[in-house]
């Protein structure tokens, strides 16, 4: 069953906001283009399977590229979450040590 980019990159946000509990818009630029650019190239796969322009051997290596995409937008997440708890853990070590009296 065929879907449109806005149904894709909606569906993507979706499972990335359930999982990291994390409305997915608020990750600016780089994540944005790359959810949309999975979108599309879902798309041009589902239409050359549907009209043959992509047999079985290509299926494979343009389903290899997906997977590629994905892991990058996943790498890239995992990235601007680690930077994300970076700055919660400094500022909650700076709130502890001021709140005992230590100076940073």
């Amino acid at each position: 069953m065929a879907q449109d980019v806005s149904t894709i990159i909606t569906s993507i946000k979706d499972i990335a906001s359930d999982i990291l509990e994390k409305d997915i818009s608020t990750v600016r630029g780089f994540s944005e283009r790359q959810v949309e650019a999975i979108a599309k190239q879902t798309v041009i796969i589902q239409k050359g399977i549907a009209n043959g322009d992509i047999d079985e051997d290509l299926r494979e290596f343009f389903l290899d590229g997906l997977e590629a995409m994905a892991l990058n937008f996943v790498n890239t997440l995992k990235g601007i979450l680690m930077v994300t708890l970076e700055k919660l853990w400094n500022a909650l070590v700076n709130f502890l040590y001021k709140a005992v009296g230590v100076v940073i």
